[in-house]
């Protein structure tokens, strides 16, 4: 007995050794934490960086340890993977991870020909993805793809979405609720103008693979940005948590930029609702943020010759400000900081993963660097500067 406890002493001791061991172990400092993406260069020459830290990034980050891929891009972020769809074509997404090294790896993309980027990405599940085309004579179709393996599922014909005289169909933005899938859709005619000043939203089945129908509302006109839940930049379509979605629409030929409504249970847009945001804000406006707690931002224009592409006087012009919004009183209470340089609305993104601080870019004239807004009492601070680009993407990934 003597002999067979002395044996359970040694191992129970072996066992506390070997876990002390693998405690004492350090943690790879080249593990990466955040990722990031930006894109730097004009017109034609442009790049898309996309690199990551191991620690919450502070000072001015470099892109010597990205990966480099050709035009502008876009970065969307499920679960703890990164995706790029880059401008050019064929349309294609790529997805990433970061090796033990810190350097992303391109692991599996697809491409549709035909198409030169995609405009919106979507995921609803590790299996179910989708994915809108756009661009000048683009492809009217929607890729459902399995985002695990990046294979697509079915291509979607959205020809029932067009119009006789629309020379151009832009798909901007996308939400998914119940068993529906949402665009919003931009019908350009001869001479690139509005088809029509309305805000159109094109309404799939998921279960059918087909369009139910299409919606529109002549308060407000055609919009012009296309995020999602899963990219960065401004939507155009969010879902508030009464499952009500709210689409914002540009200002344009005497029509303001506003917000309209779909309500829950319904695939029409809510007459009794309409929020004024050139009243509300004293300018035009672009796009939605919005997050937890009925929190929403809007991307204003404080000079209108700017609006909505940045340009006045055929040169580049940063105007906008970021301006919090209340969806159920249609108010704002202005700008989230008089102090901040003004921006190149286009590439403005805003991002959280916890409930302390909410991060956006300030892509500025002379510099790009992300900030944060405090949700509790509303303070803004630098978070980090970058010495490449701007930022239109910036996640927690671990």
């Amino acid at each position: 007995m003597k002999n067979l406890s002395m044996l359970l002493v040694t191992a129970v001791a072996l066992v506390s050794l070997s876990s002390c061991e693998k405690d004492s172990e350090p943690a790879n400092p080249n593990k990466v934490n955040y990722a990031l993406s930006t894109t730097g260069g004009t017109g034609s020459n442009q790049t898309t960086y996309l690199f990551g830290t191991n620690e919450f990034p502070t000072g001015t980050l470099g892109t010597s340890m990205a990966a480099e891929l050709a035009s502008s891009g876009m970065m969307y972020k499920y679960g703890s993977d990164v995706y790029i769809s880059t401008f050019g074509a064929p349309a294609t997404l790529r997805k990433f991870v970061f090796d033990e090294s810190g350097k992303p790896k391109e692991i599996a993309n697809f491409s549709v020909p035909g198409l030169k980027t995609f405009g919106a990405v979507e995921f609803v599940s590790a299996t179910e993805a989708y994915a809108t085309p756009v661009g000048v004579a683009g492809v009217p179709k929607l890729i459902k793809f399995n985002p695990t393996n990046m294979q697509i599922i079915t291509t979607i014909d959205l020809t029932g979405l067009q119009k006789t005289d629309a020379t151009d169909v832009f798909y901007q933005g996308m939400v998914i609720r119940d068993n529906f899938i949402y665009i919003g859709i931009n019908y350009q005619g001869a001479g690139f103008i509005n088809l029509e000043d309305k805000v159109f939203v094109g309404i799939i089945n998921r279960t059918t693979n087909k369009v139910e129908k299409l919606i529109e509302d002549d308060r407000s006109s055609e919009m012009w940005v296309g995020g999602t839940t899963s990219s960065f930049i401004a939507n155009s379509l969010i879902k508030d948590a009464n499952n009500d979605i709210y689409v914002a629409g540009f200002a344009n030929n005497g029509k303001p930029s506003g917000v309209v409504r779909i309500k829950s249970g319904t695939t029409e847009f809510d007459p009794t609702y309409f929020f004024n945001l050139d009243t509300a804000t004293g300018k035009p406006c672009a796009g939605l943020f919005h997050f937890d707690n009925g929190m929403t931002f809007t991307v204003r224009y404080s000079d209108e010759a700017a609006y909505p592409f940045d340009f006045s006087n055929d040169k580049p012009a940063a105007t906008a400000e970021i301006y919090k919004i209340d969806l159920a009183t249609k108010t704002t209470s202005g700008n989230i900081s008089s102090t901040l340089p003004k921006i190149f609305g286009s590439p403005a993104f805003m991002t959280k993963w916890d409930n302390d601080k909410i991060y956006f870019n300030v892509p500025a004239a002379n510099n790009n660097s992300v900030y944060s807004y405090k949700i509790n009492g509303g303070a803004v601070a630098k978070e980090f500067d970058l010495s490449s680009g701007v930022c239109n993407g910036f996640t927690k990934i671990n």
